[in-house]
């Protein structure tokens, strides 16, 4: 068997034998060093910080109930009338039970002033037709269901506004 004959320069250590030596210094000296705790904050996942406004509801409701047609005595998609789509969308989107006709839904929560409406208040109109309920969608806006249109958006207008008898705020 032959053995293994190592070069070496001037009396030294072999050259590949230096250069592993040299190595393993290395590596053994960085694990010497003191050990620098680096602290990273902890980030918690994002969250859904979107919270929908009362308007974004409604909004949300009158495109779910939208072209629906007028029915008298409606309470569902296939036909509603006024109070009927008040008491549905309530129900729906706020958990909140009404009564069935428009005049009793005129008279729960509180009354308020026009001018301290707000989105999600029952607007109640009276006319030689009868009664008729809304809800305020936005600040001259209401949701309700058309005799003649079925669920639309309307403003409160030259025509609504001599109507509108009285605001009653159900949500808190």
């Amino acid at each position: 068997m032959k053995s293994l004959k190592l070069r070496s320069l001037s009396g030294r250590m072999p050259l590949d034998l230096c250069g592993l030596f040299f190595l393993c210094l290395l590596f053994m000296g960085t694990g010497c060093a003191p050990k620098t705790m680096i602290q990273t904050p902890v980030i918690p996942p994002p969250q859904d910080t979107f919270t929908p406004t009362v308007s974004d509801i409604l909004l949300s409701q009158f495109r779910a109930w939208k072209g629906v047609r007028h029915r008298i005595g409606g309470t569902d998609r296939q036909g509603v009338d006024c109070s009927g789509l008040m008491q549905a969308i309530f129900r729906e989107a706020f958990q909140v039970e009404l009564p069935r006709t428009s005049r009793d839904q005129s008279r729960m929560g509180q009354r308020v002033e026009t001018r301290q409406m707000r989105p999600g208040d029952l607007v109640y109109f009276t006319d030689k037709g009868g009664d008729h309920i809304g809800v305020l969608v936005a600040d001259r806006t209401f949701l309700h269901a058309s005799a003649s249109r079925g669920v639309i958006l309307s403003t409160l207008d030259a025509y609504w506004w001599p109507r509108l008898r009285r605001v009653q705020r159900v949500l808190s």
